[in-house]
Order: structure tokens, then C-alpha cells, then sequence
């Protein structure tokens, strides 16, 4: 088996339900993570968005067969696919300031997640970007002063006033996006997500408004695909479309509900080499 790392960039907003029956004001919320309860994206989810993506291109009936594994009602509905999917994981998300659109924010706990992952999955990447991210998950930082790292004078992040480190975060800009931001842990678990009002029209006429829970547009999440590692040339030519189409710059997958109204338009690329 071998396990690589991909890259999830959302390009609209996105909201993958938790499902989950609450009495809070917000009747929809997201996944969330059940440790951390940072948004995420839960692997069948994440499966399922892959699926129907690849399922709509002529053609692919063997890839999605090899890869997702055959359909229920089909006579080898018992068997699995040959791909597995993990669970999407946060890496950054926007937040609001005062001097710029929006800065990439993530915290130490985060990035020492992800490494830890990539030691355990035995995950190549750059040298320069592994040390400048254990650099960056050492930073100290106090609560409600973020880091950012311009000389930029009374810079608000959300409510917090923004300290200026002189940290080198240039070989992490390809990566995490420039505007990089390193938050608290416990600031960072504190960022509250966008909610919108949605409103069900019945003969154009309001019937019921509500509140649903999103994942902001250019929010990054990592995740893993665990694949075989002795494909023959048979099976070789069943995945060639998967493989090829996140190899260099990326492809369209929509993530979670919501599509004709724009939501969930991400963009996934695969970083591992």
C-alpha cells in the first residue's frame, strides 16, 4: 500500500452537513472533526464527491468500478474499492482584517498535526517546506495577538490585533497561500464560521427562513488516499484518468450540498511527489 497527500482549495463556499438534529439558531451545521471540532470533511463524503464526479464522465464505468468500488445493486456490490479515502482535515481558512481582503490563518496545533501525518504515512515532500512548517508550529503565540509576517502597522485580524514576526514564511507561500496568519490554538478553535440566511419560497411567497452554517471560500484542507501498490498494467490503464487529472495543476470536484446555487467548487491537487 501507498499513501498519498492531496489538497483541497475551495473556490466558493462550501457546506458538507453534519447532519446532525440540534435546537441551536443555526439549523444547519458542518462537519467538524471529532477531537479537534474544527470543520472538516468526513471520508465518505469525500468518497461520494469523487465518485459522482468521475461517475458523469463517459467512459469511466471501469475506473469508478476499480477505484470506488461497483454499485450496490450490482452482483459484486460486497466488494470494496481498491482506493481508501481519509477524512479531509483543516489547514487554513480566511479570516478578516482591516489591512488586507482576507489572511490565511492556521494555528501551531494544526501544522503539527499534518506533520505528524506525513511521518506516519511516509509522505515525500520538500525539505524546505517541512522545516519552514516546523519552524512555523514552534512560533510562540500569545492569545488574541496573531502572528503575520509583513511589517504591517495596527493590523486587525478578526477582533485581534496582529503581532509582526520576522519568521521566513517564503517557502510556505506555494503551500498554505501568502497572507499566512498563525493564530492560537485555542484562538484559532474560536473562529466562528460564516452563517447565512436562507429563505424557502412557496409561490414566491417566504414560507420559512433559516440559518445554515458554511465553510468560507479559499479554505485549504489536506487529506489521503491510501492505493495499492502492485497495480498491473490492466488495472494501470483503469485509474490513468484519476492519477492524471490531480497530478499538476489540479481539477474541479464539488464537495456537499448546495451545487446549483454555487456551493462546495473546490479545487484538488496532489502534493506528494
Amino acid at each position: 500500500m501507498k499513501v498519498e497527500l492531496y489538497k483541497i482549495e475551495t473556490l466558493s463556499n462550501l457546506h458538507v452537513g453534519s447532519g446532525d438534529i440540534n435546537f441551536d439558531i443555526i439549523d444547519n451545521q458542518v462537519q467538524r472533526d471529532a477531537v479537534t471540532k474544527l470543520p472538516n470533511i468526513n471520508s465518505s463524503s469525500l468518497k461520494g464527491a469523487f465518485r459522482e464526479a468521475f461517475s458523469q464522465e463517459e467512459g469511466s464505468k471501469a475506473l469508478v468500478s476499480y477505484i470506488f468500488g461497483p454499485e450496490n445493486n450490482s452482483n459484486d456490490s460486497h466488494q470494496t474499492g481498491a482506493y481508501s479515502f481519509f477524512e479531509a482535515q483543516l489547514l487554513t481558512r480566511p479570516v478578516r482584517s482591516n489591512v488586507k481582503a482576507y489572511f490565511h490563518a492556521t494555528s501551531p496545533s494544526v501544522i503539527v498535526n499534518f506533520l505528524e501525518m506525513i511521518e506516519d504515512f511516509n509522505i515525500e515532500l520538500e525539505d524546505s517546506l517541512i522545516d519552514a512548517l516546523r519552524g512555523l508550529a514552534t512560533l510562540k503565540v500569545e492569545t488574541a495577538s496573531p502572528l503575520i509576517f509583513e511589517n504591517i502597522s495596527n493590523a486587525i485580524l478578526e477582533d485581534d490585533k496582529a503581532k509582526v514576526s520576522n519568521f521566513d514564511i517564503s517557502s510556505l507561500e506555494e503551500f498554505l497561500g501568502k497572507d499566512i496568519a498563525l493564530f492560537s490554538d485555542e484562538d484559532f478553535k474560536k473562529l466562528e464560521l460564516p452563517v447565512l440566511a436562507r429563505n424557502a419560497l412557496e409561490n414566491g411567497i417566504s414560507q420559512n427562513l433559516w440559518y445554515e452554517e458554511i465553510v468560507p471560500k479559499k479554505t485549504k484542507f489536506f487529506f489521503y488516499i491510501a492505493k495499492p501498490d502492485n497495480v498491473d498494467e490492466k488495472d494501470a490503464k483503469k485509474i490513468a484518468g484519476f492519477e492524471n487529472r490531480f497530478n499538476t495543476e489540479g481539477s474541479m470536484v464539488q464537495f456537499g450540498a448546495n451545487k446549483s446555487i454555487g456551493y462546495g467548487f473546490s479545487k484538488v491537487t496532489k502534493v506528494s511527489k
